[in-house]
Order: structure tokens, then sequence, then C-alpha cells
């Protein structure tokens, strides 16, 4: 079920009032829709390292999730960014079927290309790996 960790963050994400309120339902897996306007959210997997036992099963998964937020105004990209951390960050739960042990902000970085402003932050996810 971790594989299925983009559903949970979705979920969170979409859920929160303040976010929908900025973008509407532009959050997206891996990429954004063609001609999308700004602003916008897109979320990715970029790692899953399984926690085994000595019986050969998967204990708990540790992933790597990165959430982008893209804009063309900086004030709203950091507004975004700011909301993000504070949906996913200390989240415990069921979220979309996948048990989250825990979310945590790891790394944040900008970068601006094409008249974008970009907030990418990187989250650490524990989950029970079932």
């Amino acid at each position: 079920m971790s594989l299925q960790i983009g559903k949970a963050i979705y979920e969170l994400l979409s859920g929160n009032t303040d976010i929908a309120a900025k973008i509407s339902n532009k959050i997206f897996p891996l990429i954004a829709t063609n001609n999308t306007s700004f602003p916008f959210i897109i979320y990715k997997r970029t790692n899953i390292i399984p926690a085994y036992t000595k019986d050969r099963f998967s204990a708990n998964d540790t992933l790597m999730m990165d959430v982008v937020i893209a804009s063309d105004k900086y004030n709203e990209a950091i507004e975004l960014a700011d909301l993000v951390r504070n949906t996913l960050e200390g989240k415990r739960g069921t979220f979309a079927t996948i048990q989250v042990d825990d979310i945590r902000l790891v790394s944040a970085d900008e970068d601006y290309n094409e008249d974008t402003y970009i907030q990418q932050l990187t989250f650490k996810i524990i989950t029970n790996g079932n």
C-alpha cells in the first residue's frame, strides 16, 4: 500500500480549504496537465525504503515525497508552500486507506524558470508498510 502514498497526499492537500481557495482542484501527480493556469501543485514519490522483519515481511516503509508549488507570483508560491507544509507536517492517521505514521519536512528548495516561481518541499513519510 505504501506505493499508493500519493492518494493520501492528494486527500490531505485537496481537503485543506485554504489551499483549495487558492488553487481550486489543480493538484496533480507527477506533471500538470497542458495549459494549467497558475498556481498549481504537483506531488511525486521519489524514494521508498522498506523495513523488513526477519520473517521477510515489510513492517513499515519510509518514503520520500516531493511537493512542488508553481506560481507566476513569488509571494503566492511561498504562501502556498507554507500551507502545504502546515497541512502535511506531523500528520498521522489513515488517509485514502493508507496508514500514515508520520510526515516530516526534510528539505525545501526554490527556483525560478521561464516566468515560474517554484517551491519544492521534500517530506519523509513513514507508513505501516501494508
